[in-house]
């Protein structure tokens, strides 16, 4: 209950919501900041430079999904520079459940 308490005293003090603080710790549960960030282009791009990119395709949330799962080789939307996304072999699961919340949040950053 302490640690609840403290995750939720945190997430207000930087201003984020219990879903977006949510969605960010399954991002890093997953791996995915290991090459992304939210904000900033690091080995892969932003989630925002993401979300902006994709926004501009049809059905962007399935496109992404299909991304999370195939990796690069999903040949779905853009990819940038030389650095290849993994493919689901190659790092945990996501579940559909996991894959809808994270495209979701993804779709979301501004």
């Amino acid at each position: 209950m302490k640690t609840l308490l403290m995750t939720a005293a945190a997430s207000i003090a930087l201003g984020t919501s219990g879903a977006a603080w949510a969605n960010l710790k399954l991002a890093e549960e997953k791996q995915c900041l290991q090459c992304h960030a939210v904000d900033k282009d690091t080995i892969g791009p932003s989630f925002r430079t993401i979300s902006a990119v994709y926004k501009g395709v049809k059905d962007p949330q399935a496109k992404i999904i299909a991304v999370m799962r195939q990796g690069s080789d999903a040949n779905l939307g853009p990819h940038w520079g030389k650095a290849r996304m993994p493919n689901n072999s190659e790092r945990p699961l996501i579940n559909d459940r996991e894959a809808k919340l994270l495209a979701r949040w993804i779709l979301a950053q501004k």
